[in-house]
């Protein structure tokens, strides 16, 4: 049914007919039912940015509505809202009974703070929500709110565990049940007295991991057993309901995320969010991130047998034996250092990481030039006249050509490229309206196990962070070529800026003179502060285990009339990656390095293979020189082997099965160091005037001017991916332009008001 809403944004509910929620073009929620074949617009604007799914008992329509931490209360006949009713932090799911006088809604964020609590706020708004945090930063509750629908006020709240996001209530047995999104559980409660009677654990495997990611409920009519969507393992536990006993898990789509029973409970339904991955627009060999395909699996609900065999290939899919096998004897520990150990613990030849974070670029728009590799010179917009230090690194050193971005934003890229990990809360995405969680300002969005700094202080390695989760900075795109003036002349910025992070216990691990995102701030700049420290390193003989620095922008400003041009950009990015590089391996600190390059997405463009598929580079006294290295990698391969050179465990249990990168690695350095190329494209390079410019060309600057570039992706991916092309490949050449198939992609074609 075609509505003018967000694709991804959308609730649905079966109840005698169907009920669905949207939230349309100017971010308000719609209610709609189904009449003659089309679409009925029942209710608009009871809410914004995002709402959970509705939920209809007599008649009345309940909705959660997650920006504003509320129930709304909708009239089904008529759509007037009768009540909106608090509730947690997050509201994302609701069960009501069948007369209507409770509810039950699941809050991602938990309960509201006690007096001395710690606390973090979820976003930038004077006004956003204080959630309660531990040690790290991360929010540590998740609760359940008990609505009188008589009174419209909260009867109760009840303790669930992290991201309480499904939720089922077995009025007949007075049973309540949650799946908490980010602990890997499902919570129990006895709805007589309010008390949790279990947290059923979700570990099919003989290791513990994080990230199983239980999303949605099901149960039969005999309440004798519950199904589980798991959206991390792409499967569905089936627990029996009685004893809490897990019988079993069902292969499924990418990350299962809602369930239902036929009538005769002979049949499952299993809707997958993202469901065969990514498509194509135009023509299959372009193909783009957010062409996202859902699906429903229908299948006969399986029996002993079954459901054995199914289990078994879950345990293959994910590539974890299972928690009944027998564990395989463990070799004794390595005594010989290698620059890549075979497990955590083992010594390595390598003891200092340097991690660099880029924005935005698929493999081919920047790579897709080289002669080796899997490369399509069509589709490159930034090749070797303006990324010549990208392109000489990958000779030099290694070029991946099948290495994968493992999310589709900046928002979840910085999850996955500090955590190996992703929570439904920014996937579906639940902070709309509330915060955008690329940069540390929303502790809600941090999954349990933390951050790899966390997991590397913990281990007693020693941390710097250059940028990483400190925030943004809000300068206009004006002050760029000023620092850029600046910097040319020779100006020390290292006393420019002292930068306070989101999240307190961040500051203990921040570089506090380096600014966070910006696209304002040349990535040049931002090398000569990190190059002062190096010197300082240098002088006291001691260089942080693990460095994380963060190198913007590539991100562009598109075509604002008088900012710098997007090659512009592009090339500043790529001379201060070449100076760091070339430093790094000219210091005293070189024969023990490894420098580690990767984009946090690959949304802003379009790629012949995939479109996660992205840039990453490595340079190493230990990386295999002028080596091609067409292994399957993604953000946790990358992970994984900086865990397993520092000695870390996995954050997850992505980088816990994640291919390391071991095989673009020797033990055998070679010290030659790296000497930077200089740019080859214009730093200074200015787009021109509104005023000198015609037809689409003016529209394109028109457009760029009206976008936001304080924060990634807030501008339109889809008409940034345009103008970005034709301004670089010119006005009258074809751009690779969305095709509506037998599945609709994903959030492709919003106009720039729309965003």
């Amino acid at each position: 049914f075609p509505h003018q809403g967000t694709p991804g944004l959308q609730g649905l509910s079966v109840a005698g007919q169907p009920w669905f929620t949207a939230v349309g073009a100017k971010k308000s929620a719609s209610l709609f039912t189904v009449e003659n074949g089309a679409l009925k617009t029942v209710a608009a604007g009871f809410g914004a940015h995002i709402t959970g799914a509705p939920v209809l008992s007599g008649e009345r329509v309940f909705v959660p509505l997650t920006a504003e931490n509320r129930l709304a209360v909708l009239d089904a006949k008529t759509g007037a809202v009768e009540a909106k009713v608090e509730t947690g932090i997050a509201p994302f799911a609701a069960a009501v009974n069948r007369d209507g006088t409770a509810a039950y809604v699941t809050n991602w964020g938990g309960r509201r703070p006690l007096p001395g609590e710690p606390v973090a706020k979820t976003g930038l708004a004077q006004d956003a929500d204080d959630v309660v945090v531990d040690a790290r930063g991360v929010a540590a509750t998740g609760t359940i709110t008990r609505i009188d629908l008589r009174a419209m006020r909260v009867s109760g709240t009840l303790p669930a565990e992290l991201h309480p996001t499904g939720i089922l209530w077995d009025e007949a047995n007075h049973r309540l049940y949650a799946a908490n999104n980010n602990r890997d559980s499902v919570s129990v409660f006895d709805t007589r007295n309010q008390l949790p009677v279990q947290h059923v654990r979700l570990q099919p495997f003989r290791e513990d991991v994080t990230g199983i990611a239980p999303t949605a409920l099901a149960l039969d009519a005999a309440a004798a057993r519950l199904y589980v969507a798991c959206g991390g393992i792409n499967a569905v536990a089936v627990i029996d309901a009685r004893s809490f006993d897990v019988l079993g898990y069902i292969p499924a789509g990418w990350y299962p995320s809602s369930l239902a029973l036929s009538p005769d409970g002979k049949h499952l339904a299993v809707g997958s969010l993202l469901g065969i991955g990514s498509g194509w627009r135009d023509e299959p060999r372009k193909r783009f991130v957010h062409s996202y395909r859902g699906m429903v699996n229908v299948l006969p609900v399986p029996g002993e047998a079954e459901l054995a065999a199914y289990t078994l290939a879950v345990s293959e899919n994910n590539r974890l034996p299972l928690r009944s096998a027998a564990a395989a004897p463990m070799p004794p520990r390595a005594a010989v250092p290698r620059a890549i150990p075979l497990r955590p613990g083992d010594p390595s030849l390598i003891e200092h990481v340097v991690y660099i974070v880029k924005e935005n670029r698929t493999y081919d728009q920047v790579l897709g030039d080289l002669p080796r590799g899997n490369g399509d010179p069509s589709l490159v917009l930034f090749g070797r006249d303006v990324t010549p230090n990208h392109h000489k690194l990958a000779e030099e050193f290694v070029l991946f050509d099948n290495f994968y971005a493992t999310g589709g934003n900046s928002a979840d890229g910085h999850q996955w490229l500090t955590q190996a990990n992703e929570v439904a809360y920014t996937l579906y995405p639940g902070y709309q309206g509330r915060s955008y969680p690329f940069d540390g300002t929303d502790p809600i969005a941090i999954a349990q196990a933390g951050t790899i700094w966390d997991l590397a202080a913990r281990a007693g390695r020693t941390v710097r962070i250059y940028g990483e989760y400190a925030g943004r900075l809000p300068e206009p795109a004006a002050e760029r070529i000023g620092y850029l003036k600046r910097w040319r002349e020779g100006e020390d910025f290292a006393s420019r800026w002292f930068i306070t992070a989101p999240i307190a216990s961040m500051n203990a691990f921040l570089a506090r003179n380096y600014p966070p995102y910006s696209n304002a701030v040349p990535d040049a700049v931002r090398a000569q502060i990190f190059l002062k420290d190096l010197k300082q390193w240098e002088a006291e003989g001691r260089m942080p285990n693990l460095v994380i620095l963060q190198l913007p922008c590539d991100h562009t400003y598109g075509t604002t009339p008088g900012a710098s041009t997007p090659r512009a950009m592009v090339a500043d990015n790529d001379l201060a990656l070449g100076l760091i590089v070339e430093a790094l391996s000219h210091s005293r600190f070189w024969p023990r390095m490894a420098i580690f390059v990767v984009e946090d997405d690959a949304q802003d463009g379009v790629d012949h293979v995939d479109g996660h598929r992205t840039v990453a580079l490595v340079a190493s006294p230990y990386a295999r020189r002028g080596a091609v290295d067409s292994t399957f990698y993604s953000q946790p391969s990358l992970l994984k082997t900086i865990e397993l050179i520092l000695g870390l465990p996995p954050l997850s249990l992505f980088d816990l099965i994640a291919t390391d990168m071991r095989a673009a690695f020797t033990d055998t350095p070679d010290l030659k160091p790296y000497g930077h190329a200089p740019a080859t494209w214009d730093l200074f390079e200015l787009n021109p005037p509104l005023q000198a410019l015609k037809g689409p060309a003016r529209r394109a600057a028109a457009d760029s001017a009206r976008m936001r570039w304080d924060v990634p992706d807030a501008a339109p991916t889809a008409r940034l991916n345009r103008i970005l092309w034709h301004s670089i490949r010119g006005w009258r050449t074809p751009y690779p332009g969305v095709r509506r198939s037998v599945f609709a992609p994903y959030s492709l074609d919003l106009d720039d008001d729309e965003r």
